[in-house]
């Protein structure tokens, strides 16, 4: 008898613990800040909540859905239209650290950015499944990029260089995973490798950040000052940590200690073991997401969830390779945990579709 297999309850498990453990963390590091800023300790945990339980209605929606909405080309090419609109309307609304990358009403605020990187894997797994594509074609692959090429102009014209990388690292990803042959990958590669250099050599802001960070001694009280108090946080934590709670780095000390540094915290306050915790959450999430995209029925949904899959841990390694050094600052969320509603949605519409593909996969009962 042939039945629908379920969710993937380990993939289920391990989101909601990085849920929990995010929305500890916010607990542990916003109140005295929140209570600096806008008066109210609970500022920051109460919008939190609020994007959460939004979220896990979203999630939980996504999940139960009964059809593969994801597949549908109408839907997807829709997605696309409605992101572009929203990458462009940022540049209408006030810059916030000289950046347009926020749409804000009724006192909320979304980064279109975040939902374009999920529109983009679910273009790419459409375009990249269909039998008359032929990813080596470089004149067919070229056309069929256009709006790749399209949403990274918008997102680095924000500018947001942390999501115009993971983009093209993704986008990479999906190609040769479909196939794309090693030589013509390596080929993108030298041809992206001069763009970057120009890029960074283009913007002053990002010349600082990749000279603070060949040698973060120099700028530890200027461009280095984050990275170098987030290596403070990390070597204090020692093996078990200060105590959730106890940590002195989030004391106006580390800025943004509860979004973009908040492993740092983790580390500190809950130490190597609790650190240990996260990043093998993450490798789980890896793991169960793949074993999930290997079984799909389809390549359409087999690359869809190795796209999405990537984009959540990929994201998380840009964001923990930043708090211990080992990348140059950029302002990426750590998936589930960073506080900002708009990531936190985004997190749990990714794994949403992912636990649907792997409910909606069937297997074979043979002793029925």
């Amino acid at each position: 008898m042939v039945k629908p297999s379920g969710i993937d309850r380990t993939l289920l498990a391990v989101s909601l613990l990085l849920i929990a453990i995010g929305v500890l963390m916010i607990f542990s590091t916003t109140p005295i800040i929140a209570r600096a800023k806008y008066g109210d300790s609970f500022h920051f945990l109460n919008k939190q909540l609020l994007y959460l339980v939004v979220g896990l209605l979203v999630f939980a929606s996504l999940i139960l859905f009964r059809s593969p909405f994801y597949l549908n080309p109408r839907l997807v090419m829709a997605a696309m239209a409605v992101t572009f609109t929203g990458l462009s309307l940022v540049f209408f609304f006030q810059k916030v650290n000289n950046t347009s990358r926020w749409i804000r009403f009724a006192g909320m605020s979304i980064q279109p950015s975040e939902f374009a990187k999920i529109t983009l894997v679910l273009y790419l797994a459409m375009m990249l499944s269909r039998k008359e594509t032929d990813v080596n074609n470089l004149k067919g692959l070229g056309l069929l990029l256009l709006p790749v090429v399209f949403m990274e102009g918008l997102i680095l014209k924000e500018p947001d260089f942390g999501n115009f990388v993971l983009i093209g690292v993704i986008t990479m990803v999906m190609l040769f995973v479909a196939g794309l042959r090693l030589k013509v990958f390596a080929g993108f590669f030298l041809l992206l490798a001069p763009v970057l250099f120009l890029l960074i050599q283009s913007s002053p802001m990002r010349q600082d950040r990749i000279r603070s960070f060949l040698n973060p001694e120099s700028f530890a009280s200027t461009q280095g000052f984050q990275a170098t108090q987030s290596a403070y946080a990390i070597g204090s934590g020692g093996l078990f940590g200060q105590g959730i709670g106890n940590s002195t780095q989030k004391l106006f000390y580390l800025p943004y200690a509860y979004s973009d540094f908040v492993f740092a915290i983790i580390a500190e306050e809950a130490g190597f073991f609790g650190a240990l915790l996260v990043i093998s959450l993450f490798a789980l999430y890896y793991l169960r997401g793949m074993v999930i995209a290997r079984h799909s029925d389809n390549p359409h949904t087999y690359l869809l969830v190795t796209g999405l899959v990537f984009l959540i841990v990929f994201q998380s390694m840009m964001n923990i390779s930043v708090a211990v050094g080992l990348f140059p600052t950029k302002g990426i969320p750590l998936p589930f945990i960073s506080s900002g509603g708009t990531s936190l949605l985004s997190s749990l519409i990714v794994t949403g579709i992912i636990l649907n593909v792997s409910r909606q996969r069937k297997v074979v009962f043979t002793n029925d």
